[in-house]
């Protein structure tokens, strides 16, 4: 069994363990990450062997039993939440072992990890395993229009439009928001669907009217990237929807040096708005190149392990930096916004976290599963768990900033203020 790890639910990947017929690797949340987090790089690992389907009987004990003995062995809680687990495999082994189809069968493991109710821990079937595999890898790859989309309660708000698709063909923008899918409200259609088929969409733009369009899905390939731009006054803003993306530290690492090769910068806006967390190899990356040394711990029921933070380059010590977050901000979002404002005073703009912060661990299972379970929550230096509780905003704005543009979204022009309220600060 193979383990990786991350912190929180969107997902998480490291140490290898090799067992019978499985590899287990610990991720964090994380890349849910609700996040992932990873404490040091993923090493090569084998990859776990495609089994004929359907699984026979004794396939079905030896991945069922993996599952069990997993998170037996190293859920965060010892007492499972209240459940009583021992009694679980019993009931939910036999539930397995008769199941009418492989589907069923995966679905009653589903069912059994679904009883720690702790929005962490999730078994993942073998072909939802690819699309988190891709998530990772930074690449999206669809049958579609060409965007990613954060699903809200009035519609589907594009956050990436890639190049040379259907959707940039038709002039759609992030923050354009899709309203309505073949005539009916977003929650019943799917921008989603074969190849050559039509799609046609209601969008509304961020600064009012909207759109009827009709698109021709393709096969589109997309790549998720950070959004750095210079802004007036030398003040870098770095957009990052996801660290699940196990290069996004790298990337943005990139981006700063090109800037900070033009010329210095005064400094650093960090929107992490919606962000569901990610590895802990990118959480450290970034961290670095505005704080060094320890700045917390991972607690399992195996103890402590602290969180130590090395430079990166650009560094950017010194500088003032602002972060942006909201409700959907979770996992090692949440952490590096929480280490940022307790170790160097940055200033967070916006609404409380998540409080989605426990560190999952991917196991792969025989046959292609993966197994995501809660291993460890995180504590700031000061003894403090954002678990339940979020990170605090210092400055709570009134104001829906997915209603804006990023040119005219009035969050990023307060974190702009800020900065250079800070900066007039230090000059003093």
């Amino acid at each position: 069994m193979r383990i990786q790890t991350c912190l929180r639910y969107t997902f998480l990947w490291l140490l290898v363990v090799v067992l019978v017929g499985c590899s287990s690797v610990p991720a964090d949340d994380t890349p849910e990450a609700t996040s992932p987090v990873t404490a040091s790089p993923v090493p090569e690992m084998a990859l776990t062997p495609t089994l004929q389907l359907p699984l026979d009987a004794t396939l079905r004990q030896q991945i069922f039993t993996e599952v069990w003995t997993t998170i037996n062995e190293h859920y965060l809680d010892p007492t499972f939440n209240g459940v009583d687990w021992a009694q679980a495999r019993v009931e939910y082994g036999a539930r397995a072992l008769v199941a009418e189809d492989d589907a069923s069968f995966f679905a009653v493991i589903g069912a059994m990890v679904a009883l720690l109710r702790d929005d962490h821990s999730r078994f993942v079937p073998p072909q939802a395993v690819v699309a988190e595999d891709r998530l990772t890898s930074g690449r999206e790859e669809q049958v579609g229009i060409g965007v990613s989309t954060l699903r809200l309660s009035d519609g589907l708000l594009i956050q990436h439009v890639f190049p040379n698709s259907p959707a940039e063909r038709a002039g759609l923008q992030p923050r354009d928001r899709i309203v309505a899918i073949d005539g009916r409200t977003f929650t019943l259609g799917s921008i989603e669907g074969p190849v050559g088929s039509r799609v046609h969409l209601l969008v509304v733009r961020p600064e009012g009217g909207s759109r009827e369009l009709e698109l021709v899905r393709e096969q589109v390939e997309g790549r998720i990237e950070p959004f750095v731009r210079r802004l007036t006054n030398d003040v870098a803003y770095i957009g990052i929807s996801t660290l699940w993306v196990n290069t996004m530290h790298e990337q943005v690492a990139e981006a700063l040096r090109r800037l900070v090769a033009e010329r210095p910068l005064q400094g650093v806006i960090l929107d992490l708005r919606s962000n569901p967390g990610g590895w802990r190899d990118v959480l450290s990356g970034l961290l670095g190149h505005f704080v060094t040394g320890e700045v917390g711990a991972f607690i399992s029921r195996k103890g402590a392990t602290p969180l130590v933070v090395s430079l990166s380059d650009p560094d950017l010590r010194g500088l003032p930096v602002v972060v942006l977050i909201d409700r959907n901000t979770a996992s090692y979002a949440e952490l590096l916004a929480a280490v940022l404002q307790q170790e160097i005073g940055a200033i967070v703009i916006g609404q409380p976290s998540a409080g989605n912060t426990e560190t999952i661990y991917a196991y792969e299972i025989t046959g292609g599963a993966r197994l995501w379970v809660a291993q460890e929550v995180f504590r700031l230096n000061d003894g403090s768990d954002l678990e339940g509780r979020g990170v605090q905003p210092d400055i709570q704005p009134t104001s829906d900033w997915t209603r804006f543009r990023f040119e005219t979204d009035p969050w990023i022009v307060l974190a702009h203020d800020q900065i250079q309220v800070a900066r007039a600060h230090q000059q003093r």
